[in-house]
This record gives structure tokens, sequence and C-alpha cells, in this order.
């Protein structure tokens, strides 16, 4: 909302520092809460999983209402219409949420001290697959956020859509394609790799890989509704590891830990991701304007996406190690 009285780039800096101040706040404590209202594992991906449908659905509703909005009132008034559910939600959260370690902390009689920083850090580091599995999230959120700004201005320019046209389509896309995605990642977690946490890492694996040729044939259509259906296999295979994963990444640290442990690995995919990601794809596109002309972004994209095998790479080398690793956290 406050970017309704912003005046120039300094203020509009500060007021997304603001935004993801208050974002960052939530999904660890999140994401912790889940894993404790659902303790066992299989409940734990299953939760995991519905919890992600938010993502795909925010984007339906972001994308189709936030294009319409832009046209009609200005990019200032949509960011305050869309900031006004987060109140509501807000309330709804205070009203409804409560912490379940609260309770049994009151109702035992051992005292809990939360972990310092540095020792759950010390703990993801030293559990081989925990380490792998941090980096290649770290990996995923620097490629998803450095291109994630990207797609509209990429279908604008190499494309010619409107900002009301686009919004549909990829309100539509990304809603379809995140929802398929963590479904599927959920249910084949759930048929054919219950258990067998291996086995969740190399399907990871394999999706994430899969990256890679979705997008090259994304980029290098040259029909702007081919790009447009080439887009949909991409976000699916961009959410299928999204449940199983953290779910996943919950079982490899202690209880008193999680909250903490999804804090630090968030903490360095939004430093890097959100930081460094974007920027590189600019800059990239920039370098290559001279060669490429209109082109460049295309091509900068293209080579972001490359970082998605390395991410995939990790996945691999985690489930090397993640069943004695998984020992040793029970």
């Amino acid at each position: 909302m406050s970017c309704v009285f912003v005046a120039n780039f300094a203020q509009l800096t500060l007021a997304r520092i603001a935004t993801a101040v208050g974002e960052a706040g939530c999904m660890p404590p999140t994401y912790s809460l889940l894993g404790d209202y659902f303790p066992e594992p299989a409940q734990r991906t299953r939760a995991m999983t519905v919890y992600m449908l938010s993502g795909p659905l925010a984007a339906l509703v972001s994308f189709t209402v936030g294009g319409w909005l832009n046209d009609h009132y200005g990019w200032r008034m949509t960011f305050f219409f869309v900031g006004i559910p987060g109140l509501f939600a807000a309330a709804l959260v205070k009203l409804t949420i409560r912490e379940p370690r609260l309770h049994q902390h009151r109702a035992g009689s051992a005292h809990h001290t939360a972990p310092r920083t540095a020792t759950v850090l010390n703990s993801l580091w030293q559990r081989r697959s925990a380490r792998n599995l941090s980096v290649a999230l770290i990996l995923l959120y620097t490629m998803g956020n450095g291109l994630g700004p990207w797609y509209a201005a990429f279908m604008i320019r190499s494309h010619g859509m409107s900002t009301a046209e686009l919004g549909l389509w990829l309100g539509l896309l990304f809603s379809s394609g995140g929802l398929v995605g963590v479904c599927l990642g959920g249910y084949v977690v759930s048929r054919w790799f219950a258990g067998d946490a291996r086995g969740q890492l190399r399907f990871s694996a394999a999706a994430v890989a899969a990256l890679v040729p979705s997008f090259l044939v994304f980029l290098l259509a040259q029909d702007r509704y081919w790009a447009l259906v080439a887009l949909l296999p991409l976000l699916v295979a961009f959410s299928v590891f999204l449940g199983p994963t953290f779910a996943l990444l919950q079982q490899l640290v202690n209880d008193e830990m999680r909250a903490t442990a999804l804090a630090i690995v968030m903490l360095f995919a939004n430093l890097i991701g959100t930081g460094i990601g974007a920027q590189v794809v600019g800059a990239l596109s920039d370098l290559l304007f001279p060669v490429l002309g209109s082109d460049s972004l295309r091509y900068a994209m293209l080579a972001m996406s490359l970082v998605a095998l390395w991410a995939a790479y990790h996945f691999w080398q985690a489930g090397k190690t993640v069943k004695a690793d998984l020992a040793v956290a029970c």
C-alpha cells in the first residue's frame, strides 16, 4: 500500500524492503506450524502440498486482476488494492491459528530452549543431504526470482502483447501450471515414493532438470500462442518438487530447529535470488543487446535457466546420503 505515496526510486526501494520484511517473517513459522499439526512424514507431505496450492491460486488472482487494474487505474492504485486482502488475512490468522508446542510446553515439565542460529546452521551444513537440498533450493529461488520479473517483459517485447491480455494469459497459466505441478508432485511422491526419501529426491532432480528443455521451447518459440502453450509444462515442472522438498527438509532437522532452518535457507535464497537474480538477467540482456537487439532478453533468460541443471545436481547428491541423515535426525 505504501507504493501509493512513492515519489522516487529510493522510496520505491524502501517500500519494497518493508514488504519483504513482512513476507520474510511469514514463511518459516508457517512451515514449522505445518510440521507441528502434521507430525507424520506422509501427512506432512500432503499438508505441504495443499499449502503450496496457495501460490498458483494467488497467481490466478494477481495476474488477471492485476493486469486489469493496471490498465484502468495505474500501477500505484493496483498495489494499493491488492494489499487490502492482506489485512483481512492477518486478522484471520490472529483469530484462528494456535501454536501447538506452546500448549505442549505448558502441559509438560521440561523447559525447551530455542536453539541458536549458529547451531541450526551447523546442523544444516554437517548433514550432507540437508546441505545439498539447501543449496538446490537457493539456486532454484535465484533462477525463479531472477526470471520472474521478466516473463511479462519478454512477452511484451518479443511478442507484442498488452498488459491486460498478458495478465489474463499469465494468470491462467501460472495458476493452472502451479496447481497441476503441486498436485502431481504430491501424488507421485505419496503413490510411488512414500517412505523412499532417495526416490523423492531423484524424482525432484529429474523434474528440475526438465526445466531447461522447457525453457528452450518457451523462449525460442516464434509465435506468441505457441510460447504461451509451452509455458504450461515449464510451470508444472517448476512446481512439482515444492511440497515434497520442503516436507523433507523439515525431517532432516530436529523439531525445534524447523523454523530457524527454513529461515536460514530462505534468507540466502532471497538475498541471492531476489538480490542479484533479476539484475543478472537485466545486465546480461543489456550486454547482449548490441549483438542480438530485441532478442537479447530472450537469450539472457535462456542463460539463467541453465542454473536448473546445477540445482538438479544437488538434488541428486542429496539422495545419496538422505537415508543416513534421516536416521540421525530421528
